[in-house]
């Protein structure tokens, strides 16, 4: 499919016009037992039937600590942030046979999370998770079965609230694709863990292949005062304008890879991650 690349020039521009970082954009894949894929690009998600993890907001699953990370810096996105602290992100991704698991590990130093529930949500602090089913890139949301595009927006008004009925916002309907999520206050921000169901009725019924690629992306916006949001971070290097709220053609990829965790009868990790394919 066709994706546009000037975000990928914006990116590197933006890379030498500024000092070096103590952190900057990366895929955190040395510990993962996958290549983490192209940060911006393609996020390589492992899947098998034992990569279930728990949805509380605790990411010391296995599977989490096995899959790639991707971050992302305080000034990537349309409206950055001062630096990290105000606001950056780290995301992970794993499927089983049932759900698409994402991670989102945020840091927040003001966490703003009242005002604006559900749809508006995007004022508050919260999390969008973008996928396009068929991979299709189109400029504007398909509503076909098999080729639905949503986004799923996740605010941080979720804290302690009700993992299988989460309040839910985002274009493409959202917050009725089935997605349930847990989403916990930390010392330096906030953990959005997220189950995106592959059999979500009338728009997707993915049967996971290795090498399958769907449209994906992540947003992250931030209000640090309680008015209107003041920075948006965006992993797509696609995405150069904010417009993946009704444009999947800004959206990157994701692509799976039959990778999985193996465990013993007495329910002790055998191998690691992936260690079975290789």
């Amino acid at each position: 499919m066709h994706k546009w690349t000037i975000g990928c020039f914006l990116l590197a521009f933006a890379a030498l016009s500024v000092a070096p970082m103590a952190h900057a954009n990366e895929v955190r894949d040395s510990n993962a037992t996958i290549d983490g894929g192209e940060f911006g690009l393609v996020y390589k998600c492992g899947f098998g039937p034992r990569n279930t993890v728990v949805l509380d907001g605790d990411l010391t699953d296995l599977a989490w600590g096995a899959a790639p990370w991707h971050f992302v810096d305080h000034k990537t996105g349309t409206a950055p942030a001062p630096n990290d602290d105000n606001a950056s992100l780290q995301f992970a991704a794993v499927a089983d046979d049932e759900w698409l698991y994402i991670a989102i590990d945020v840091t927040d130093d003001e966490i703003q999370n009242t005002e604006d529930p559900a749809a508006d949500v995007w004022k508050d602090d919260s999390v969008e998770i973008y996928i396009d089913a068929d991979d299709g890139g189109t400029d504007v949301y398909d509503t076909a079965k098999g080729k639905w595009d949503t986004q799923i927006s996740i605010g941080a008004e979720n804290f302690g609230g009700d993992v299988d009925a989460p309040s839910l916002g985002g274009s493409g309907d959202g917050a009725g694709v089935g997605t349930r999520a847990a989403v916990v206050e930390t010392a330096t921000g906030y953990i959005v863990e997220a189950a995106v169901p592959l059999d979500s009725p009338d728009k997707w019924d993915f049967a996971l292949e290795d090498g399958m690629v769907i449209g994906f992306n992540i947003h992250m916006n931030d209000d640090d005062d309680g008015g209107e949001r003041d920075n948006k971070l965006i992993w797509s290097a696609n995405d150069v304008d904010d417009q993946s709220w009704q444009n999947p053609s800004r959206f990157a990829d994701l692509e799976f890879v039959s990778a999985f965790l193996a465990v013993d009868p007495a329910e002790k990790v055998a191998t690691t991650w992936a260690a079975l394919k290789r």
